[in-house]
Formats: structure tokens, C-alpha cells, sequence
């Protein structure tokens, strides 16, 4: 994807992003014979790449601050931290969601997780952590658990995420809706088009989810919200006119659109207002209202 200059912009917004505090980590004995071992390492968002293989670009389009790392040694082996400091909630439940695939909560933490003994995904308010045990002795558990429950003590829980708040709950299939920032994790859902194709620009979430009818009949759902119609009109316009020319335009109107994917699914575009909604992987073509 072309997609340089986007995160030009990026780095640009993000250095004039108010920082929320930064973790205080967990100190020596969290756990019995646990201690730190060496300082805390600390990467701004232009070292990100030398830190995460293949994935910085979305943690960067999410809203990416800061990553901390605090590693920990006891009973012969070693525990490390990895804490991303994201701008807002949003932005770090946008990160846990397209990280942690199928939540599977341990026991014994309170706030939102997801892992096992090999590594442990943590939300809390405005941080996404990774809790990763190398050895992966399963006996380990208990103290990942308690080194997640101190972490968890150490950030205040914030306030509540809205931006889900767009998706209809109606036939939903739990666990499958997720925030998107920009074309690294629009990825993820669909491929659109080339580039920024929604123009979220990595300051404006949108949000997606699987939907399951009673009948038996599926389809994902893109919810694209903007600030003014205006805004709207423009990025509904750039997404007709950038679809992916693996799409087959079937039918269009001044506001909506239809098309086949290269699967012989089906898509159908609206925009209304200061939204956009998009509606994908439908079995059978989709009826166009009357206008």
C-alpha cells in the first residue's frame, strides 16, 4: 500500500499529542523471589520499527505514544513487560482487539484480558500490555497473574470507550467487532482499496463486526463516522472512486453503491449524513432502496 505520507502525518500529530502519565512498574517482590532485572527500556514512535517486526505501522496508525519495557527474573527464569502507552482507551482497545484474536480471561485479574502461560494481553484505560513469559513453564501462570493484577493497580481504569457504541448489537457475533484507524487495520476486516481509502487518517475511528441473521445469513459491517458531512461526502467519494479493481461496480447511486468482490461475495456502500456504512461478505446481492 502507498501509504508513506499518512504516517508522515502520523508522527506529526502524535508529537503534538497531550501524554497521558507513563506506568510506574511493579516493583522487586510483586511475586516471592521475583525482582527487575535491568532498567527500563523506552521507545518513542520512530524506534518502534527496530522493536516490532512487521507490526509497527499499526500500532502507529492506532495512536502509539510510548513503549516501555520492564523485564523480571526469578526461580531460574525470566518475565518481561512490554507497555504500550496508546493516546487514548480508544486507541488501546483498538490495539487489544485486533491483537488478542479470541479473548480467552485468565483468572484472578480483574481488568480486561486475554492470555496464557506463554503471554498474557492486558487492557487498562489508555495501555495495552504484553505479559510474556519466554520459557513458557506453565508453572509460571500464577506469577504473570500477579505480576498483571500490580500492573493493573498501577493505572487508573479511565473512562469508557464509546466508539463501539455505533455498531447495531443486533445479531452481532460476540467478540468479533473491532476499531479501525486507518488501512493496517481496516486490513484486517477487508480489503477496499489502496491506501487511507475511509481517509481516517489515523484520527478517526470507525468500527466493524460480524453479523449472523437467525436464518443462518452473515455479513461484516463497517461503520464509518465524520465529523461533517462534508467530510463524509469526501470519503465516500474517494472509496467509489479507489474501490479495489478486484471489486466489480454492479450498481450505483449518488449515495450508494454495489459491487462483487474477487471471492463472488457481495458489498454494498451507503453514505448518509456524517457516516458511512459498509456492508460486506453478503451471500446474495443486496437490494438498493428506492430513491
Amino acid at each position: 500500500m502507498r501509504i508513506a505520507p499518512f504516517f508522515l502525518l502520523l508522527l506529526v500529530l502524535l508529537a503534538s499529542s497531550p501524554l497521558a502519565a507513563a506506568l510506574e512498574f511493579p516493583a522487586d517482590g510483586f511475586s516471592p523471589g521475583w525482582k527487575r532485572a535491568g532498567p527500563v527500556e523506552t521507545y518513542a514512535p520512530a524506534a518502534l520499527y527496530n522493536v516490532i517486526d512487521g507490526g509497527a505501522e499499526l500500532f502507529l496508525e492506532m495512536g502509539f505514544i510510548d513503549l516501555r519495557i520492564q523485564k523480571y527474573e526469578g526461580d531460574g527464569a525470566e518475565i518481561a513487560v512490554e507497555a504500550y502507552r496508546m493516546e487514548n482507551a480508544a486507541a488501546a482497545l483498538g490495539i487489544y482487539l485486533l491483537k488478542c484474536g479470541r479473548e480467552t480471561p485468565l483468572a484472578g485479574i480483574d481488568t480486561r484480558n486475554s492470555g496464557d502461560h506463554f503471554q498474557v494481553a492486558l487492557l487498562r484505560n489508555n495501555h495495552f500490555i504484553f505479559i510474556n513469559n519466554f520459557s513458557g513453564r506453565e508453572e509460571l501462570l500464577p506469577v504473570m497473574t500477579a505480576l498483571a493484577r500490580a500492573l493493573a493497580a498501577a493505572i487508573p481504569p479511565g473512562e469508557a470507550v464509546e466508539e463501539l457504541g455505533i455498531l447495531p448489537a443486533r445479531d452481532m457475533v460476540p467478540g468479533s467487532s473491532l476499531l479501525l484507524r486507518g488501512p493496517y487495520s481496516l486490513q484486517a476486516v477487508y480489503t477496499l482499496g489502496d491506501g487511507d481509502i475511509l481517509l481516517l487518517e489515523g484520527k478517526r475511528f470507525a468500527a466493524s463486526a460480524a453479523y449472523r441473521e437467525p436464518s443462518g445469513a452473515g455479513h461484516t459491517l463497517i461503520v464509518a463516522p465524520y465529523e461533517d458531512e462534508a467530510t463524509a461526502a469526501r470519503a465516500f467519494e474517494n472509496l467509489r472512486r479507489n474501490l479495489d479493481p478486484y471489486h466489480r461496480l454492479l450498481e450505483a447511486g449518488a449515495n450508494d453503491f454495489v459491487f462483487k468482490d474477487f471471492q463472488g461475495l457481495f458489498g454494498r456502500a451507503e453514505w448518509s449524513g456524517r457516516r458511512i456504512e459498509i456492508r460486506i461478505k453478503l451471500a446474495e446481492l443486496p437490494v438498493r432502496p428506492e430513491k
